[in-house]
């Protein structure tokens, strides 16, 4: 069952838009950048603070399962931090009716590895043209960097298939224009009922 939040904290300004668009009120939407491990050292930081944000609720901090997944990042907080309640997604600890809660997303049948792309990307329907530039594209990353995580892979993918499969991808650089991309490509309601299974819509 999909956890409520009053309040989230996400890697990027995509999820924020994705969020906005399923009708989040995006005031309540932050974005914390320079990735996951930021997210969690903002809900680390959330914890150990007296002060609360709401009376009453759910914060919400969204992150990428990635290959480390979800069992990962609970063996990493567990260390920190003793009495944190877990439900796989969720990593949570409450103080009265107000609870902080880590939210891991990824495959649900494999740890919940991976990122909210990798889940979305199964969604599109990709023909071999496409599928054969974006395998050069991968080949020469990982020759450039080196490594690949899962989600980087996942995030190529993702984003360059979104930029072939448009009819105007000069478009697609603006985050927002992008998000517009997806919602015409990918149905509104597929993209909703996979933020469900993490996160509850209103």
């Amino acid at each position: 069952m999909a956890i409520s939040c009053d309040r989230i904290f996400v890697e990027g300004a995509t999820e924020k838009i994705i969020l906005s668009k399923l009708g989040f009120n995006e005031g309540n939407v932050e974005v914390v950048k320079f990735g996951k491990e930021e997210v969690i050292k903002e809900f680390k930081k959330y914890l150990s603070s007296s002060m609360s944000i709401l009376k009453k609720g759910n914060v919400c901090f969204v992150i990428d399962g990635d290959e480390e997944g979800y069992k990962g990042v609970y063996d990493r907080l567990k260390k920190d931090i003793e009495v944190l309640d877990y439900s796989p997604p969720y990593i949570k600890m409450c103080k009265d009716n107000l609870c902080y809660v880590l939210v891991v997303i990824g495959d649900k049948n494999n740890d919940f590895k991976g990122c909210i792309e990798t889940i979305l990307l199964e969604k599109l329907r990709i023909d071999e043209k496409i599928n054969d530039v974006i395998l050069r594209v991968l080949e020469y990353e990982q020759q450039k960097v080196g490594h690949l995580s899962m989600c980087d892979r996942g995030k190529i993918r993702f984003y360059l298939s979104i930029f072939l499969l448009s009819g105007e991808p000069t478009l697609l650089y603006l985050s927002k224009r992008f998000t517009e991309e997806l919602f015409r490509i990918v149905e509104e309601d597929v993209i909703r009922n996979i933020i469900a299974d993490f996160i509850e819509i209103k």
